[in-house]
């Protein structure tokens, strides 16, 4: 549906520009989502090394069901057909998007902190078990 106006062609150019955009967004969210399920997946096995005994490993095993079932599941693809395509509530969408947008944009940091956590403890594993088999 093309938008009504003098500016149809700035327009279908914008949202053209958009839509690349919007795809290179999405393949790289998928990729990063992909990365994270696989060190989430050896995280969780390095986590169970913590189990000095079956208490321990119950313990955390129960903490990683807690976290698990709080985890969001990847999408499902909704047809574009159930979008509105008005244009008159496009500022909303797009308010939408900018407040989802930074959101994210702390999310990516309070990922990378949480990244750089990891890291620090795993230095930290490696030199200790290093010492102990020296």
């Amino acid at each position: 549906m093309e938008p009504k106006g003098g500016h149809d062609a700035a327009l279908t150019e914008i949202f053209a520009a958009f839509n690349e955009a919007w795809t290179r967004y999405w393949e790289s969210y998928t990729r990063l989502q992909d990365s994270l399920y696989e060190s989430l997946r050896a995280g969780r096995e390095v986590a169970w090394l913590a189990a000095t005994d079956e208490e321990k490993l119950r313990e955390i095993n129960q903490v990683q069901r807690e976290l698990f079932s709080r985890m969001p599941r990847r999408l499902d693809y909704a047809p574009l057909g159930e979008v509105t395509q008005d244009l008159g509530g496009s500022r909303s969408k797009i308010a939408d998007l900018q407040e989802a947008l930074s959101r994210e944009e702390q999310g990516c940091r309070d990922l990378e902190a949480a990244i750089t956590l990891m890291k620090e403890k795993i230095d930290a594993m490696e030199k200790a078990l290093t010492s102990a088999n020296a």
